[in-house]
């Protein structure tokens, strides 16, 4: 696994914990960008979101696409961790309790479980609570899934046989009825299960 953290004494820590743990750490950045200029691609990045330059959540779509990502933050509020894992997020931890949860979490992330502790969880319910499949028309999902699947909106109005027209209103009337921009049906379609 790689850290990304700006304080050099909270990486020796986390470093510390994860090797007697029997973790490797395969690398150690002080911000994102030396992470996205790194070809070493880890089964796992924990994440710090007060970074210099770009922060935390600016680079976890990114990261996301490459492994799972565990993001250890100061912040506690609800909107933070509602859009890290909107963003890709696979866990949440806080910095004050990182010592008794982060090998727990990691354990859950290894058995593909996303991982938010109980305490962090609450009051939660309002930000993550995002439409699933079933409140789209079968035509709606039809074109939102096409798209996910890299397909240009000619190509799914093609694929399904209906004009682009008729093509573009479904793509907007699911968007609207999901409540996500255009450039997050990829993420929308991945966290429901609808693509790999």
């Amino acid at each position: 696994m790689s850290l990304i953290e700006d304080h050099s004494i909270v990486r020796s820590g986390l470093r510390l914990l994860l090797e007697s743990g029997g973790h490797e750490v395969l690398g150690e950045y002080e911000c994102a960008e030396d992470v996205l200029n790194d070809n070493k691609i880890p089964d796992l990045y924990l994440l710090d979101l007060n970074l210099p330059g770009m922060s935390g959540l600016e680079v976890l779509p990114e990261l996301s696409r490459r492994a799972k990502v565990l993001v250890l933050s100061m912040h506690e509020e609800p909107l933070y961790i509602s859009e890290a894992f909107k963003r890709g997020a696979h866990g949440y931890l806080s910095k004050r309790a990182v010592d008794v949860t982060l090998l727990d979490a990691i354990a859950a992330l290894g058995r593909n479980e996303r991982y938010l502790p109980s305490e962090l969880a609450v009051g939660l319910a309002d930000y993550v609570s995002e439409p699933g499949p079933e409140k789209l028309s079968e035509r709606e999902l039809a074109v939102i899934k096409g798209l996910a699947g890299g397909y240009s909106l000619k190509e799914v109005a093609h694929e399904l046989n209906i004009s682009y027209k008729t093509a573009s209103t479904y793509k907007l009337r699911a968007l609207a009825k999901l409540g996500i921009p255009a450039n997050d049906i990829l993420r929308w379609a991945h966290d429901h299960g609808l693509v790999d």
